[in-house]
């Protein structure tokens, strides 16, 4: 046994332990949230020079350039430097979070001996351990995004260390590098401001001290946290109130009224325990409508009061005791209460990610109190009982690694584990898309593209308010038709794609611009398919109605009108739309031309004229268009105008062939 705990006090120990834990993520690509953080953080890519950016701005400015109520810099800093360094190499960032996995371990490690002694290093050791290889971690090291945490907990365990040795030494050293390092906790991630309360307790749990004695040193704690919140005000003072949190993001948010939110969640809690010491079954979302609302005739949720109500008992009768139990419950809790969803609601009824450090604290309930209850005879088969479970746990985490390869595989156990999930199902059926999107051979796309229906479907039933669900089905619909050789094929996927959309934007009143999108994309290539005329018309006239709901109409829409109009016959209406818009689209300007051009095909020349000079107003130098106008002129009887046309391209280019003989035959004509 002693040899043991020898080889545990070294420092290599836990770095070995770890990586050998995670070795198979290292190979890993980047998944799911990755690319909020990396991938497609416009701060985060530019490396070096972004890091400004970061400290300046809040957490998901990056990625989608909307200040949010998050400020999280240091995480995202670090993403910065591998990106300056190693050019965002999933297989760095993979080792870099097993290397800060086992520094956190190692020094959780160093932190429990010198809390509680020498003495306590046996069940120290076990918590210390089964930490390690707990399968509830995988999220954490093997999701890159989580890195947030992993700095929060190895800063927040190292300057409770420096605390600790400062209050037993005094020295200035020690006092310095705990408030720096709680200062870096705080810029990891929320959890390290609730986990304050940490530092007071190491007095009144470890060193007995009275409310003045523990008032007296903890108060030095507060300056990082101040400076943190004063940074914070800076950043995010203009930062508006968060929007009501979407059912899809929170199932909770479904609930009728804050007592049926409380029960709902008391069955979330519940889970919670169970993933913590049962922990099978791991996935990566778990949104709705994975866990129900419920009241307190659900056998879950009442086990769940019951499970709260006896945390706190051992937190008060803990508290009041000094016991090893009672500063687990306060680890627990404060490490676990800002995402609990009891105090407010956030957006994910439950992560796994957040029973990282959670999991501390349920271990230093359970272990020292085995430890000083368990009689002298049941020792050994406690330790038989810790090598199966530290077997169990560290199998099933190797394992689980392997669902964190790519988004297929993480996507896939997730739509298993948590079949009741929308977000589960939808976003297998989106990465099918994706994998579509990227396949060279028509019938692997067309297969992905079916698989992802299937999954898409799945979802509907879970959850048929989901907006983003019509967008990616209608999506396949339209890529489905592009894929077929057959006419009618191609048609029926387009219905099937319009009738799904007209549902979402006139049913359900969806505003999401990729609806309007796609239905514009679907009824031109229908309307372009359609022989009949009477039905071609419905849909441009459907177009047209589509382009005026859309809130926020852009070039396309525009194209699509003037296209539209001109089926329909409408030149009024198209003369007055090129009129009033074209300055807003100068990129449109050769769809004007083309427009002129044809008009002028079927000998509509007051129109093509019309038409040209708005073109004119946006290509003033396009000498060959100002020939042109010149001849439409000419042919509308209006010769002194069109000589003065000529006259301009002449002045502008002397040697202009077609302008110049343009103009000799007015000359010569006019003579006549």
């Amino acid at each position: 046994m002693n040899g043991i705990l020898n080889i545990a006090s070294k420092w290599w120990f836990w770095l070995a332990g770890s990586f050998l834990l995670y070795a198979n993520t290292i190979g890993h690509d980047y998944v799911i949230d990755d690319q909020i953080v990396i991938t497609r953080n416009t701060l985060t890519q530019q490396g070096f020079s972004g890091i400004d950016d970061i400290f300046s701005h809040s957490y998901l400015f990056g990625y989608d350039g909307r200040e949010d109520e998050s400020y999280r810099p240091l995480g995202l800093t670090t993403f910065a430097i591998e990106r300056g360094i190693f050019d965002a190499a999933p297989n760095i960032s993979h080792f870099i979070q097993i290397l800060l996995y086992g520094l956190t371990v190692m020094v959780l490690y160093r932190l429990l001996v010198h809390l509680f002694g020498e003495s306590a290093k046996g069940w120290v050791t076990v918590v210390t351990f089964l930490f390690m290889v707990h399968p509830i971690h995988t999220e954490v090291v093997a999701n890159v995004k989580s890195r947030d945490e992993l700095l929060c907990a190895l800063f927040l365990f190292s300057s409770l260390l420096m605390y600790h040795k400062w209050l037993m030494n005094g020295k200035l050293a020690h006092v310095l590098c705990a408030v720096f390092f709680y200062f870096f906790a705080t810029i990891s991630k929320e959890t390290a401001i609730s986990s304050v309360v940490l530092f007071p307790a190491i007095h009144w749990f470890v060193f007995k001290s009275d409310l003045k004695e523990l008032a007296k040193s903890s108060w030095v704690i507060l300056i990082p946290l101040i400076i943190y919140f004063t940074i914070r005000y800076a950043v995010l003072s203009n930062v508006l109130i968060q929007d009501p949190i979407d059912p899809v993001a929170n199932s909770l948010a479904l609930a009728d009224n804050s007592f049926e939110r409380f029960t709902s969640n008391l069955l979330i809690f519940t889970k919670y325990i169970q993933l913590a010491v049962f922990p099978v079954a791991l996935s990566w979302d778990y949104s709705v409508s994975q866990f129900p609302i419920v009241g307190l005739n659900d056998f879950s949720a009442v086990s769940g009061l019951l499970l709260l109500g006896f945390l706190l008992f051992i937190l008060v009768v803990g508290t009041y005791k000094r016991t090893l139990y009672g500063l687990g419950a306060w680890i627990f809790v404060s490490t676990f209460l800002v995402t609990s969803n009891f105090l407010f609601l956030i957006n994910c009824p439950l992560g796994e990610r957040f029973l990282f450090m959670p999991v501390l604290g349920l271990l230093l309930i359970i272990v020292p109190f085995l430890n000083e209850n368990l009689s002298k005879s049941r020792i050994n088969l406690a330790v038989g009982a810790v090598v199966v479970i530290s077997g169990y746990f560290s199998i099933r985490t190797i394992i689980r690694n392997r669902d964190w390869k790519d988004n297929l595989t993480i996507y896939t156990a997730g739509a298993e584990v948590c079949p009741g999930s929308v977000k589960t199902h939808f976003n297998l059926g989106t990465e099918f898309i994706t994998r579509a999107n990227q396949s060279g051979s028509v019938e692997e796309r067309k297969d992905y593209f079916q698989r992802s229906l299937v999954s898409l479907d799945k979802a509907f039933k879970i959850y048929p308010a989901y907006v983003n669900l019509y967008e990616n089905s209608a999506f396949v619909f339209s890529e489905l038709s592009k894929l077929e050789a057959d006419t009618l094929q191609k048609i029926y996927w387009l219905n099937k794609g319009r009738s799904l959309l007209s549902k979402a934007i006139d049913s359900l009143n969806y505003k999401k611009e990729g609806l309007f999108v796609n239905q514009s994309f679907i009824l031109t290539q229908l309307a372009a398919m359609e022989k009949d005329s009477l039905k071609r018309g419905f849909m441009y006239n459907d177009l047209l109605y589509l382009t005026k709901r859309k809130p926020n109409y852009n070039q396309e829409d525009f194209h699509h009108e003037i296209f539209a109009l001109y089926s329909l016959g409408r030149y009024n209406e198209l003369l007055d739309l090129v009129k009033r818009s074209s300055g807003r689209f100068p990129e449109k300007a050769e769809l004007i031309a083309e427009m002129s051009r044809r008009f002028f095909a079927v000998q509509k020349y007051d129109e093509s004229l019309d038409l040209l000079d708005v073109y004119l107003k946006l290509r003033p130098d396009d000498l060959s268009s100002l020939s042109n106008k010149g001849m439409l002129l000419e042919i509308l009887g209006r010769k002194e105008e069109a000589r003065q046309t000529y006259e301009s391209v002449l002045k502008k280019d002397p040697n202009n062939k077609h302008s110049k003989q343009l103009y000799e035959n007015l000359k010569n004509n006019s003579l006549k």
